[in-house]
């Protein structure tokens, strides 16, 4: 069987279908991922191609490691409750870690919050949101009572057959109506509900890179005369009416296509023509090959497991190697206990104080910062929050910084034309006290803006204290 294996692999190796690529998974105990690298694909690089051209809507995205046994940091041994009550450093946060763990040890339910999911915030279509664009956010699922009466200090992810939106919003007399701040919304507040409009989940926890781009182009969802139904991907039944369905929601524009199907092109080194895309949206017992099908979820805004799942149950990685293991193995014994298994964190009190606030351990933290540790003092909690000018949501207490090095006095910048997120964001330490906000200069003096509504302090700074401030490169907010 193996012998014939390996001759189909040579046979299909440029277009391999699905069917093979999980026979030499079987066959051989790799992962999904393994398999595909055996044929050429590197399954981590869909986030990329994701985000290269499906930015601009806000859609679902992948956060499934397919790099099963990438080691990664984790909490091992948290610091006393005192440190939590003031600003603190990740090395004081996390001051024992467990290190070289399996990437896959994060399904375990000590670290993940079951049936939760992330999307992405685009940055077009996001007019009004109550999320900045190009956000991350971590949606869970919520019961029958709040879906029936939604909090309307929470926000939601909100589902529509055009398109997604990230809004606080009430239930009233059979109407969802948005509670719209910060940024101006022309279109429609009011939908018929559930007719019109399906509450997804509530928002829990988003991350944001700074400072924001200036997205001059923002808009609200584009009209569609042809409504995708309210149903979420992995609620679909076959592939065509997951790719369908995805096709009705995000339209794409004539003028986008061409766009879409070069950059494919150029990564695939092959065409994908109009009849391949429109066959998979009606149903065929036709399978596509794995670069087609690769292709179609991107070009559909849908993740490639949800792909994989409705073509066939999903297959499990559970005892399955990544080629990397295999091939630097030399005995089929050695692979038992390659890796350490992560045990909860201690004190367990304190770590189940800090999944109320999260939910989860975010994957997507560790597939960008396998070696979490190293960032040390970079990262900083904000026990109290920071309330600024125009930012929304707020900084909310419990809140993460990432801090970043100044290189010399000529590259700080006050961006006193900005607001919000997408004005630069500074940290200054002065003794224990940080403190965050807005620079403002004068010649060679610098004061720290801090507060909201022109209210708070601003605090001078002066030419030997330069050395302590330090720009924020990144934010994750608990809501």
């Amino acid at each position: 069987m193996t012998k014939n294996l390996l001759s189909n692999l040579r046979r299909t190796k440029d277009h391999p279908t699905l069917h093979a690529v999980l026979e030499v998974a079987n066959a051989f105990s790799l992962t999904l991922d393994g398999a595909h690298r055996l044929f050429g694909y590197e399954l981590e690089r869909i986030r990329e191609y994701d985000l290269r051209l499906n930015a601009g809507r806000t859609h679902i995205i992948e956060t499934y490691p397919f790099e099963r046994d990438l080691p990664v940091d984790l909490p091992s041994q948290l610091g006393v409750d005192e440190i939590f009550t003031r600003n603190a450093t990740l090395h004081e946060l996390v001051p024992e870690w467990q290190g070289n763990v399996p990437i896959h040890a994060l399904e375990n339910a000590d670290w993940r919050q079951p049936r939760a999911f992330y999307v992405h915030v685009g940055t077009e279509d996001s007019l009004g949101s109550s999320l900045p664009p190009g956000a991350i956010a971590l949606v869970v699922p919520i019961d029958e009572a709040e879906q029936s009466r939604p909090n309307p200090r929470a926000i939601y992810l909100l589902q529509f057959g055009n398109g997604y939106r990230c809004s606080r919003c009430v239930v009233s007399r059979g109407k969802l109506i948005l509670l719209v701040s910060g940024r101006r919304h022309n279109g429609p507040h009011e939908f018929a509900f559930p007719k019109d409009v399906r509450i997804a989940g509530r928002i829990r926890m988003f991350a944001l890179s700074l400072p924001l781009p200036d997205y001059s182009l923002l808009h609200s969802l584009p009209m569609s005369e042809h409504n995708a139904p309210l149903v979420l991907p992995w609620e679909h039944s076959s592939m065509d009416r997951l790719f369908g369905t995805k096709h009705r929601r995000f339209r794409r524009s004539r003028q986008d296509l061409p766009r879409i199907q070069e950059t494919m092109e150029s990564i695939f080194h092959t065409k994908l023509s109009g009849r391949t895309e429109r066959r998979y949206r009606r149903h065929t017992s036709s399978m596509p090959h794995v670069d087609a099908l690769i292709r179609l979820s991107v070009m559909h805004l849908t993740r490639y497991t949800d792909a994989l799942r409705v073509q066939q149950p999903m297959p499990s990685d559970l005892g399955r190697y990544s080629l990397d293991t295999l091939l630097n193995t030399r005995h089929f014994a050695d692979l038992s206990g390659k890796f350490r298994r992560p045990h909860m964190p201690v004190p367990r009190d304190r770590w189940m104080e800090l999944r109320k606030k999260f939910a989860e351990w975010p994957m997507l933290l560790s597939l960008r910062f396998p070696q979490l540790r190293a960032l040390d003092d970079r990262v900083v909690l904000l026990p109290q929050g920071s309330a600024l000018q125009g930012v929304d949501p707020p900084i909310s207490p419990g809140s993460l910084i990432l801090l970043e090095e100044i290189p010399g006095i000529s590259e700080i910048q006050s961006d006193t034309t900005k607001a919000g997120w997408g004005r630069r964001l500074y940290a200054f330490r002065r003794g224990a006290d940080l403190r965050c906000g807005y620079l403002d200069r004068n010649e060679d003096r610098y004061t720290l803006l801090v507060g909201s509504d022109g209210a708070g302090e601003a605090i001078s700074i002066r030419q030997d204290e330069i050395h302590q401030l330090k720009r924020i490169s990144g934010v994750a907010v608990p809501l």
